[in-house]
């Protein structure tokens, strides 16, 4: 069952914060919509809460703390988590600590992670094992859970997960090699911090097709990435996957997976309810209407 695990944040953080060693005075809270974000300033730390429930959260929070210690050594500009044993579970979460980035200006242009992301798939292999992709596994259960959708349309997003899977996903051939990729590489997970930028966001830290990486940028027309920021992007990575046979197979399941959050959170507040009826109506009628970011 789904639950909105900002009810007990205050205390899960109070308790991962003194396991850690660390302060939660005067702890601000930067975001709550798929994770629970604080800053504790007087720490410059950045605290992500998530609900430890979720199947198979703590390796996944265990991989993306490897994975960002190991680019670190590489010379990549991921988001870093400071030196405390880590995830902590506590009240009902898992907590992660990571070195605070402040962002400045305006949102990076398209490009950036494009050259970004080739950079990333330039690295040589990553010397522990990566949890395979799975395109599907976290929305399908947020459909599951999600108290808000009536049962016909559960069955037909779960139909088009099916879909999807079977008859598309499985049988692709990929353009670009496997290996590493971030899982979620959008620009709003790209931060503009002291003259660099840096990478953040590694939950989803995979192994599988490079492709999944670009998909989410060049789907971007649905959260107003103009044509132009696409073919800037497509340009600076040295690839375009919209060129290629199966680019609207993943595109199509990259929208599905724009849902999982909203899914999770209608019943918590009016924004996400109507934002996952304006999602679910479009995909439904196969338009190209623009949705809202969170």
């Amino acid at each position: 069952m789904t639950v909105d695990i900002a009810a007990g944040a205050p205390a899960a953080l109070d308790a991962a914060c003194r396991e850690a060693g660390l302060s939660p005075s005067g702890a601000l809270l930067l975001r709550n919509f798929a994770n629970i974000v604080y800053l504790l300033p007087a720490e410059s730390v950045v605290v992500r809460l998530t609900e430890a429930a979720t199947p198979g959260r703590y390796e996944r929070l265990v991989t993306s703390i490897r994975t960002t210690r190991w680019l670190a050594e590489q010379g990549f500009p991921a988001i870093q988590p400071i030196d405390v044993r880590q995830p902590i579970a506590a009240e009902g979460h898992f907590a992660t600590f990571w070195s605070y980035e402040r962002h400045e200006g305006p949102p990076p242009d398209p490009a950036a992670l494009g050259i970004m992301l080739r950079l990333l798939h330039a690295l040589p292999p990553v010397p522990f094992d990566l949890p395979t992709y799975d395109p599907f596994g976290s929305v399908r259960r947020a459909i599951g859970a999600c108290r808000v959708l009536r049962d016909e349309e559960r069955g037909w997003l779960l139909e088009r997960c099916s879909a999807l899977s079977d008859s598309y996903y499985e049988r692709l051939s990929f353009a670009l090699p496997y290996g590493l990729v971030h899982g979620d590489a959008h620009r709003g997970n790209l931060l503009r911090t002291s003259g660099r930028l840096v990478l953040c966001d590694w939950d989803s830290v995979s192994a599988g097709p490079r492709e999944i990486d670009l998909i989410p940028t060049l789907q971007g027309g649905r959260f107003g990435l103009t044509e132009c920021m696409r073919d800037r992007f497509a340009d600076a990575y040295g690839f375009d996957p919209r060129d290629w046979f199966g680019f609207v197979i993943m595109r199509d399941i990259r929208e599905l997976q724009t849902l999982t959050a909203v899914l999770r959170r209608a019943h918590l507040d009016e924004a996400s309810r109507a934002e996952l009826r304006l999602r679910l109506d479009s995909l439904r009628a196969g338009d190209d209407r623009t949705w809202n970011a969170f």
